[in-house]
């Protein structure tokens, strides 16, 4: 019996694997983009989760402690440049990842500024399945540079996240910054922006301007005047140091 199977030439062969490779070169950038966004999507929905829960908590906390909570809005949040020490400010609570430490590894009630850290981070715990490692206790906004950033943060300090959560005397969230899985999203003036740089960084003291900056967009004019100031507001009405 004749044998009359045949194989591909050479020639056939190398149109094959051309038309492979165009459309390969035609479709893994369409998929990896996707993939991208599909990232981006889920760590944007996940801060605005994030800052619903704390809205959430921060209101009913408010209402039913009125002047008790008063306590916790002792962080500076300049709004305009200027060294005078008259400058114009509000006063407002943060949350950080130390607030976060505090609350994991001393468990039970607390008093003043951390009493709402508590509230928030209660919130916070109930929302998420997953684990929120609690690493050290250090305050992120420390990691403000192009070398010390969220990912170093992150290595640095044993967890798995970074978060900012800054918020005023009525509930309202006025700005978070998130990094997780390699990507810093940060929620200010009703927007969520995005930063997939290896570089990206928390804003520490500087102008909130940097935040659409560092991501390639172009900031509002009142942005470059706010600023969450190193400053605490103390008893005696001194400002000091916080992280």
């Amino acid at each position: 019996m004749k044998n009359n199977k045949k194989g591909f030439t050479l020639v056939e062969l190398i149109v094959v694997i051309c038309i492979v490779g165009i459309l390969a070169s035609l479709i893994v950038p369409n998929v990896i983009s996707y993939i991208r966004k599909a990232k981006i999507a889920a760590a944007i929905a996940d801060t605005r989760t994030i800052k619903v829960s704390i809205e959430s908590s921060l209101t009913d906390e408010l209402l039913l402690s009125g002047d008790d909570a008063n306590a916790a809005f002792n962080k500076v949040l300049y709004l305009e440049q200027g060294n005078s020490k008259d400058r114009k400010y509000d006063r407002v609570g943060c949350f950080t990842n130390y607030s976060w430490n505090v609350y994991k590894t001393n468990p039970g009630k607390s008093t003043g500024s951390q009493a709402l850290d508590r509230v928030i981070a209660g919130q916070l715990d109930a929302t998420f399945s997953e684990t929120w490692q609690t690493g050290k206790r250090v305050n992120p906004l420390g990691y403000n540079t192009d070398t010390k950033n969220c990912a170093k943060y992150l290595k640095d300090n044993n967890t798995n996240f970074g978060l900012v959560v800054v918020y005023n005397t009525t509930g309202e969230v006025r700005m978070i910054q998130l990094y997780r899985k390699g990507i810093l999203v940060t929620y200010i003036n009703g927007e969520y922006i995005a930063n997939l740089d290896s570089k990206a960084h928390f804003i520490g003291t500087g102008t909130w301007d940097k935040i659409y900056t560092d991501s390639k967009k172009k900031s509002p004019d009142s942005c470059y005047n706010i600023n969450l100031s190193n400053k605490q507001i103390g008893s005696s009405g001194n400002l000091g140091g916080w992280y």
